[in-house]
């Protein structure tokens, strides 16, 4: 079974966020004052990415999770606002990073920033980003929000450097990718999900839990984003196999080379140790581990953090927002990008 077959056996489209677009668009609003710069030609790609930011899922974690409680007022409704933009901007800021660290000159089909800047450039850019999303995470004047924040970031950075460390080794073990996942989304999406809980005036036990759900979630998405790195450029706007390109082993990758014939797993180890694969040895590559059960595996390990996920929420309170929760939860594993 290929990954298309796999992905299209959730039968499942973007998930509906019809109950907080209207505050996503406030969301989007601050996003769009705080990412002005004073030059012409940066501001106007910059504004693009921001613009190009898919469904805004961190964001909007962050607001459902803020309405589980049930006592989201007007007042403290801008702070979770500035909360959920700080979330969104600190994605946008890591995402101009790896683009510029792995040399990315395409994502979701859009041009990157590194396309058509200096790579000193594009960091400051990134730097720039990571100040703006530090300055709205302290406008709530939430001493708890601002730690958690800042051990995600830190958490974030952590990451980055341990896949470049590892990066072209091919023995790491599922527990290193796990970690790595962690690092690279799943924090993300657990802080997401716990500051708009808090925002919302959870409990610690119901903070808990839905950051518990957060983290379950992200660890499910980057799977499926992983399985999807496998898929052809016209679907997904990136090179396929970008991760291979970069040395990088992912779960899929992990299962192909458990379960291979010898000859094949000795080809895709080297090419993983080398930084000079050519386009038709990662081609080759690919149709390997695609040919393989791996997607079939990776995506059932996908499935069971989702289920896990969806476990966690049984503990919160019931209604309207954990529904939203938990289609979001069930909607993660039909992505195609």
């Amino acid at each position: 079974m290929n990954s298309l077959q796999i992905l299209d056996k959730a039968n499942g489209t973007t998930p509906q966020l019809s109950t907080v677009e209207a505050e996503l668009e406030q969301v989007s609003q601050i996003l769009n004052n705080a990412a002005s710069l004073n030059y012409p030609i940066l501001n106007g790609l910059l504004k693009g990415i921001i613009a190009a930011g898919g469904k805004r899922l961190r964001p909007a974690l962050s607001l459902l999770s803020a309405r589980v409680p049930g006592k989201i007022d007007e007042i403290n409704a801008l702070k979770l606002f500035q909360v959920a933009a700080a979330v969104e901007m600190l994605h946008t800021a890591t995402l101009v990073h790896d683009d510029t660290i792995d040399e990315a000159l395409l994502r979701r089909g859009m041009k990157t920033l590194n396309s058509s800047l200096s790579g000193g450039t594009v960091i400051l850019v990134g730097d720039y980003l990571f100040a703006q999303s530090a300055i709205l995470i302290t406008r709530p004047g939430n001493p708890r929000v601002v730690q958690i924040f800042a051990e995600c970031l830190a958490t974030i950075c952590d990451g980055e450097l341990t896949q470049i460390f590892a990066s072209h080794k091919w023995d790491a073990t599922k527990e290193d990718y796990y970690k790595r996942i962690y690092a690279k989304t799943a924090v993300l999406f657990a802080t997401a999900c716990q500051l708009g809980a808090i925002m919302g005036g959870a409990d610690e036990v119901l903070d808990e839990k839905l950051r518990q759900f957060g983290h379950l979630l992200g660890m499910g998405f980057q799977i499926i984003d992983d399985i999807i790195d496998f898929e052809p450029a016209e679907i997904t706007g990136k090179m396929t196999g970008g991760d291979l390109r970069q040395g990088i082993v992912t779960l899929p990758t992990m299962y192909f080379l458990e379960r291979a014939n010898p000859e094949d797993a000795d080809f895709v180890r080297g090419l993983i140790e080398r930084q000079d694969a050519g386009e038709a040895e990662v081609k080759r590559a690919v149709e390997l581990i695609r040919a393989s059960d791996a997607f079939e595996l990776a995506y059932a390990e996908a499935n069971d953090f989702i289920v896990r996920a969806k476990a966690a929420l049984q503990e919160v309170p019931a209604g309207e927002f954990r529904d939203r929760l938990l289609e979001i939860a069930d909607q993660s594993l039909a992505r195609r990008k």
